[in-house]
């Protein structure tokens, strides 16, 4: 069981990762997507949050992962809306 949501883990994580490098490679061209691309490396930081946890099982560095995850998703979520 571990070894398939391993699995599962690591291409979501991947499939995230592509996503973000995606946006640094466009922000080059298109600078209106720096705030899509600090979105997509808050994701980074999530997915890497969710995998310390879930797989590694290291709850400390868990933590500060979903902390600045979630803070610079929220920042640059807010920073579109107002």
């Amino acid at each position: 069981m571990k070894n398939k949501k391993f699995k599962v883990v690591m291409r979501i994580q991947l499939a995230v990762i592509l996503l973000a490098l995606g946006f640094i490679i466009a922000t080059f061209f298109v600078k209106s997507l720096a705030d899509y691309r600090e979105i997509a490396l808050g994701l980074v930081l999530l997915m890497m949050g969710y995998t310390n946890l879930a797989i590694y099982e290291k709850k400390k560095m868990a933590i500060i992962y979903f902390v600045f995850g979630g803070l610079l998703i929220a920042a640059n979520v807010i920073k579109l809306v107002i």
